[in-house]
Order: structure tokens, then sequence, then C-alpha cells
């Protein structure tokens, strides 16, 4: 017992001097994968949201290009599609004659489903906004038969927020301004809100296209998004909670600046627990070939610049030395901020990731430098949107594409926490692990049970090693390892368990 004790004390010591997140989880899917086809060749996710009860909601578009659809996929905390949930866990949804698509996701506080979509004719478009059930059925108390086809003009919907008051309201552009709608809750156009349900906003002569909002406490309007004149722009606005603009935010209620020498696209946006608003996107470096990095920026609560943060306000992360593409962004409960999107160089394209602490610095306890780099089976792949488990998992909705060229949503989970949370549960199934430096060998030992297999896969979710074994003890040389993280799955007495271990 003695013995037991000194290796549990080992392994305190490790756990909080290598404070590791950014590595696959295995228990999710395939090494933390899953890909899915909802309907037809191309298959994409746009927004994904986590219930309070850990189940994952996708939402995007699915079919062939000429007749795409809204489409919804529900997944268990595992990974599998929750056969419980629409048409065996995947629901496709036609929204009026033509073409359509749900670009995000949100909960209302009775479970119920929110999307926001939007129509297309090829000439034009409409905002509409759709709202299921928990089952994954259409609510049909909620405008008609479940859903809200609103118009006016040319519309394109991007994002949805609810309200406190269960009011839902969607954000995009129409006739190449920033608009926003607001919705009842009974899925009528609620007409005191701006003119008779909608607020434009207008950056002078500049095309302008809202990609995310967020709700402030107070129940004012964070537009953000980038505009169009000499060059790109970001961009954000503020309107008070009745949709008129609010002329305490920046000048005339808006912002728009570049943080880099040429083209800067916004992309999301969080607001801080302290009403700090953090608006991420990617920043124009140089070409050819062509350059981007991810940039984050954090404003005032009047939309100047926070010099506090980062460096004047402005942090970028470098994935790869080539395209680095922002698509969403989410902070944690912590404050730290996490930025998913993609990379590019020549012809690889990678899912990335980068986490901010709450002073603008790359956190180096995530990934390698605080960024994270996911390839599928040397596919072409994307990062759409994120979310985090109420466990503080992390989860990165996308598409992948296959080597026939068959779109496929993909759902991938990242671990977020330390190493000493997974070691104590594999502590509490009675095995201990320890990876002695001195001898370069990691090593298992059970009180109870024998350990029937180790699997051992490195931080991308690749598989390093996988072991057969028939004792209460199992030791392996890793000296050829790399440097870095492991994760580890052990099958014993007909359980399976987790736990990670660094290489040093």
């Amino acid at each position: 017992m003695k013995k037991l004790h000194t290796i549990l004390l080992f392994l305190v010591s490790i756990s909080i001097t290598y404070a590791q997140s950014g590595t696959l989880d295995p228990t999710f899917g395939t090494n933390g994968i899953v890909t899915t086809v909802i309907s037809g060749t191309f298959n994409f996710s746009a927004g994904t949201v986590v219930q309070s009860d850990g189940k994952i909601v996708v939402a995007g578009y699915a079919g062939e290009p000429s007749s795409y659809k809204a489409a919804v996929a529900r997944y268990n905390t595992d990974g599998t599609l929750d056969t419980s949930y629409g048409n065996a866990g995947t629901l496709i949804i036609p929204v009026g004659a033509n073409k359509s698509y749900a670009t995000d996701v949100a909960l209302q506080d009775d479970g119920k489903i929110v999307l926001g979509a939007r129509t297309w004719d090829n000439v034009s478009g409409n905002f509409a906004v759709i709202r299921l059930n928990i089952d994954g059925t259409l609510d049909t108390s909620f405008g008609t038969g479940g859903l809200t086809i609103a118009s006016n003009g040319n519309d394109v919907a991007e994002t949805v927020a609810i309200q406190d008051d269960g009011k839902i309201v969607l954000g995009g552009y129409t006739d190449d301004d920033f608009s926003t709608a607001r919705f009842n809750t009974d899925g009528t156009l609620d007409t005191s809100f701006g003119t008779n349900g909608w607020s434009i906003t207008e950056f002078d002569t500049s095309l302008s296209f809202i990609k995310e909002i967020g709700i402030q406490d107070d129940g004012k309007i964070v537009l953000a998004g980038f505009i169009v004149n000499s060059k790109y722009q970001m961009a954000a606005a503020r309107i008070n909670a009745d949709g008129t603009i609010d002329n305490t935010f920046g000048t005339n209620g808006k912002v728009f600046f570049n943080v880099g020498p040429d083209n800067d696209f916004l992309e999301g946006m969080a607001i801080q627990a302290d009403g700090k608003i953090l608006l991420g996107g990617h920043s124009y470096v140089s070409s050819p070939p062509l350059k981007y990095d991810m940039a984050i920026v954090r404003l005032n609560i009047d939309g100047s610049f926070d010099t506090s943060y980062g460096n004047n306000g402005v942090s970028t992360a470098r994935i790869v030395d080539g395209a680095n593409y922002t698509r969403r962004m989410t902070i944690q409960a912590d404050g730290k901020a996490l930025l998913v999107g993609f990379t590019v160089v020549g012809t690889e394209y990678n899912i990335g990731m980068a986490r901010f602490d709450t002073d603008g610095n790359l956190d180096a306890s995530f990934g390698t430098n605080g960024m994270v780099s996911t390839d599928i089976n040397g596919r072409e792949d994307y990062g759409n949107a994120i979310a985090i488990q109420p466990d503080g998992k992390i989860i990165i909705a996308g598409n992948s594409y296959t080597s026939t060229g068959t779109g496929e949503i993909v759902v991938v989970r990242y671990d977020n926490g330390t190493l000493g949370k997974n070691d104590n549960a594999v502590l509490n199934n009675q095995i201990i692990g320890f990876y002695n430096s001195n001898s370069n060998t990691f090593n298992l030992q059970s009180e109870n049970n024998i350990i029937e297999g180790v699997t051992i896969y490195n931080m991308t979710g690749q598989l390093v090693e996988t072991f057969k074994n028939d004792a209460t003890i199992f030791s392996t040389n890793v000296s050829e390892y790399a440097t870095g993280v492991y994760l580890v799955t052990i099958n014993s007495g007909n359980q399976t368990s987790h736990m990670r271990f660094i290489k040093s």
C-alpha cells in the first residue's frame, strides 16, 4: 500500500506540473471523431449547441446544390446518433419552395431547438426561423407548422440568439446592409422592434454583412461582421432593445477597422461577463501564397479598443505558415476565448483551433503553444462551429470531404482539463498509471482486475501502439515516442478506462 501511495503522489505531481487541454477525446466516436451523411452528396454543418443532458445538436444543410435543404442531427454523449430524435437521429426540413439552409442553432430554456435559417431561389432569399420540439418534430405552435419566413428585401440570415423573454433575434444582411429581425415566441414578427420587426444598420456606402450577434444583459444587441469599401474591414454595431441604433457605442453606434495591413474578416463574437466584447476573425498577412492569421480583438463596453488585451487590444494565432481562417468563437467559463476554423497550406486543409487567456495571450496549456490542428484521414477538413459541454469538453462541428468527393458532417470532441481529472478517474477504477522518465516506460497496475488491452494515441488522435495483455500489470518502453501528451485506453474487467501521460 505504501508503494501505491507513492505512485499516486507522483501522478498528482505530474498533473499539477503539466496541465494540458486540446487533445482528441477517444471516448467519443472513433478516436474523438464522428462523420455523418444526412442526405445526398453534400452535407454541411453551420452551428452546434450542447443540451443540458450532454446531447449534441448540429444544424446545417444537405443534399445537392440545386436543392439543398435545412438539416439537423443529434448525437448522444458518446458520438452515436440519437435514434430517438427525428428520423433515427437526423432531420431534413424543407423551408418554402426553394433551397433552404440552417445557418445557426440555439436552445430555449424549455429545451426546444431554434434554427436560424434562410431560403434562396438563385436570385434572392429570405430570413427563416424554425422551432423543433425536444424529439425533433416541428413545433406546430410556432409560425406556420413550425416555421416562419420573413422578407424585407434580399435577405440572408447568418446567426440566431434568444432573448431572456424568449423572443428570437436573427442577424444577417438585407440588400448588403447589417440586418436583424425579431420574432415573438409564437413565430410572428415583433412589430415593436425596429420598423415592422426589422432593424437595418448602414455603414454609409459600404457593403456590410453580419456574421454573429450577441445580447447584452441590458437587452442591447451587438452586431458583428465585416464591411467592404476599398478593402474588407472588421465591423461591429450596437442597437438598443427596440432596434434603434445605440449612439453610446463607437461613432454613431458603429466601429470598423483593420488590424493588419489589408483585408480583415470578422466571423465570430462573444460578450464577456463584464460586458467587454470579443471579436474573432482572420487578418491578411501577405501573398502569394495567401496567408492569414487568426485574430481576436477586445472592445470596451463603449466600443473602444481595450488596450490591456494582447497587443493594444489585438492578438493573433498562426497555426500553419499559410492561411489560418476563423469561422466561429466562444468563451469558456474561465473567460478563455476559443477560435475555430481551418488552415490551408497548399492542398492540405485541416480543422484549426486556438485558445487565448484572459489577457489575450495564446494559452500554452492548450494543444501546442495554444493551438490545435486536426486532420481527418488526409481529407479536406473544415471547422465551422464550436460549443462547450457542461463538463468543459470542446465540440467542433464542421465538414470533411471523402476521397470520392462526398461532403460529410464531422463532429470532433476534445478533452479540456488537466491530466489530473482523467488520472483520478482511472484510479477510481482501481487502476494506477504512471510514466517513469528515468526508465522511459509507461506503466499500469491494477489491484483487482486483469489488464486485457492497452491502446495509445498521440494528441492528434492517431494510433501509436496497441497491446494485448493478460496480467494485473503492464509496462511498455516509450523512449522512441516524440515528446508530448499521449492518450491511453485501458480494457480491464469488462470496463474501459482512459488516462493521459506526458512523454518528456
